[in-house]
């Protein structure tokens, strides 16, 4: 992909997605699913960490988890933000970054509505589909920003006669 410099809104634009990133990488602290506890009866609030610590603490009984292929989309959800947002901090003149953009918010779409029930979704999972929409949207924002090529006007310095110079 070609190299253009960045101008004011696409860089706007970029900073955006970053911190927007950002934010994804602390929703997985937030209540994102409800698990039924270790006794069975209760539900309990469970992040996206939560979910891969109790995955690690029982790497040796993997039939009481669940199996670990069940719980692989709580891995990408951690790992998904950390890729988009270093793709949008370094990458600043090619359309890389929109173009994976669009792929890891549509595969991070997916696996939020394949991995999670409707009837147990939390703050932490739906505030994470909403943004991933609008990630979406300012990624396909970017690319048609960048295929437009309109660059800024350098500012027009007006020229004074001799005769109204003060010096």
């Amino acid at each position: 992909m070609r190299k253009l410099p960045e101008n004011k809104q696409r860089k706007r634009l970029r900073l955006t997605m970053c911190f927007m990133y950002l934010f994804q990488i602390f929703l997985c602290t937030s209540p994102f699913v409800l698990l039924r506890s270790s006794d069975g009866a209760t539900l309990k609030d469970e992040s996206v960490f939560s979910v891969i610590y109790k995955i690690f603490n029982s790497l040796g009984d993997v039939d009481k988890v669940g199996g670990i292929v069940r719980f692989v989309p709580y891995f990408l959800l951690v790992i998904i933000p950390v890729a988009g947002f270093f793709l949008c901090a370094l990458d600043t003149q090619r359309n890389l970054k929109n173009v994976c953009s669009l792929f890891l918010n549509f595969a991070a779409i997916l696996s939020i509505l394949m991995v999670v029930p409707v009837s147990v979704l939390q703050i932490g999972s739906v505030l994470q589909l909403i943004l991933y929409v609008v990630l979406s949207f300012l990624a396909s924002m970017a690319m048609v920003m960048r295929l437009n090529k309109t660059e800024e006007p350098e500012p027009v310095k007006k020229k004074i006669p001799k005769e109204e110079r003060e010096y």
